[in-house]
């Protein structure tokens, strides 16, 4: 299998997701989205510029899931609704539906027709967007093929569970 890696939008989510796929490189192959504003040192992430890159990054690819975190996820969302991005499956880690709104005004559509199998993973008391938040926003916009994991008790915006998440995605991806 292989995987597109799109990370959250602060620079510290570059060397996270290094290390996720170097967890999942022991049973997929995949590659990294590094964003722009990483290296010209903007604070937030040109979903524009970043959209022209993630389509570029998989246009001679057919067979591909992809893994995201946060702003990421806004980045494929955006891309799959607009019908340029067409992953065989997805996994979303702390879903930051606020921002995103706030980015991608389509957003509830987009996951109503969400035909994507995805796996959101959300931290319980995640500071950017709580489990019972977005469990509400998913009862209200459900996507066709959903699940929705509970970190029981962790109040961060990050998944550093590296083992936990490799095995979800190596049972959920095959």
């Amino acid at each position: 299998m292989h995987i597109i890696y799109l990370a959250g939008n602060s620079f510290s989510n570059k060397t996270w997701i290094e290390e996720v796929k170097s967890k999942f490189d022991s049973f997929s192959t995949g590659e990294v989205l590094y964003y722009d504003h990483w290296q010209n040192g903007e604070k937030w992430i040109n979903l524009r510029k970043e959209s022209e890159k993630l389509v570029n990054f998989v246009k001679d690819k057919n067979d591909y899931s992809i893994f995201s975190k946060s702003i990421g996820s806004i980045l494929a969302l955006k891309n799959i609704y607009e019908k340029k991005l067409f992953p065989q499956k997805m996994i979303i880690c702390g879903f930051p539906y606020r921002a995103g709104k706030r980015d991608f005004p389509e957003i509830d559509n987009c996951l109503k027709t969400l035909k994507i199998p995805t796996m959101f993973i959300q931290n319980e008391f995640d500071p950017v967007y709580s489990y019972e938040e977005l469990k509400q926003i998913l009862e209200n916009n459900p996507p066709v093929s959903y699940q929705l994991i509970n970190n029981i008790g962790n109040k961060t915006h990050e998944y550093l569970d590296y083992e936990n998440l490799s095995k979800i995605a190596m049972q959920f991806l095959k």
